[in-house]
């Protein structure tokens, strides 16, 4: 099974930009869910996660936010940011049709489900939050922004696999394959042959124009109506385990999912993670 590549344009503050989205399953499916990944990921992070669902009958949409994967880079740096990036999902919610959704979201993806499913009227009927929350740690921020757009040039794959997997540790549970295509969706080719990071380094303007401080969105939780599902890396640097038990003591009241020997972020490709997704997206309301 393989997803469609599908575009969507999307009008922002500099006009019209294309955004790229791979979609999985039938087009007619009565539950849809959309998998947001991090801030230097893109939509093929979900292929294992979406592949297990399309099989069980769901339609998956995992876009490559702007500037990242295949969708198009933004001439002004400033746009990237999360009025632009709600306001693209926004379209894209348009485009899949009315009813209810499913949202997947990893860090920056789970910042936007948080942000999305906090509007009145928001069409979320459950959202799963990959090691995010409404507080972020300012260690793991410091952490990102030691990396983050630095426009890396390799000479070789595994050059650039090295160096994936030096700031990527943290990241899993993968076996040796899923680590392989984890770094392959990870770069891109440039006109001379080399290999650097599969994004615009410009996504990084405000970590790079700013001192990392942690970020306060308690304010949002109490909107958030729908069900959630917290996963937290056992060791992660962004979402604390105190931030996860105030999650699941206030608003929504989140379930909770550790995933030991896991920093930020799980990978959601383990049979665990995924069949604790499965079953909560499917829950009945009432559960």
């Amino acid at each position: 099974m393989h997803p469609r590549s599908c575009n969507l344009s999307c009008l922002g503050p500099e006009g019209f930009h294309r955004i790229r989205y791979w979609e999985w399953g039938p087009e007619n499916a009565l539950q849809t869910v959309i998998c947001v990944h991090g801030l230097t990921r893109n939509g093929r992070d979900f292929d294992d996660l979406a592949k297990a669902l399309a099989e069980r009958g769901w339609r998956v949409v995992c876009p490559d936010i702007v500037g990242r994967g295949e969708s198009d880079w933004l001439s002004f740096h400033t746009g990237y940011d999360f009025n632009t990036y709600i306001s693209d999902m926004s379209q894209l919610i348009a485009r899949l049709g009315g009813g209810s959704l499913y949202w997947v979201g990893t860090s920056m993806g789970g910042i936007i489900g948080q942000m999305v499913a906090a509007a009145s009227h928001a069409p979320i009927k459950r959202m799963v939050l990959n090691d995010i929350g409404p507080f972020l740690d300012v260690a793991g921020l410091a952490r990102i922004k030691g990396y983050v757009g630095t426009d890396p040039s390799f000479p070789s794959f595994e050059l650039a696999e090295r160096a994936i997997n030096v700031v990527t540790d943290k990241f899993g549970p993968m076996d040796q394959a899923q680590r392989k295509r984890f770094v392959e969706v990870s770069i891109r080719k440039r006109s001379n042959g080399a290999f650097t990071m599969n994004y615009d380094p410009q996504i990084a303007w405000a970590f790079k124009e700013n001192e990392p401080q942690s970020v306060d969105m308690w304010h949002i939780w109490p909107l958030i109506k729908c069900p959630v599902l917290v996963l937290r890396g056992a060791d992660s640097d962004l979402l604390s385990a105190s931030t996860s038990q105030r999650m699941q003591a206030e608003g929504p009241k989140a379930k909770e999912l550790v995933i030991d020997g896991v920093g930020h972020a799980p990978a959601l490709m383990s049979n665990e993670e995924i069949s604790r997704i499965i079953e909560f997206l499917e829950a009945e309301d009432n559960q």
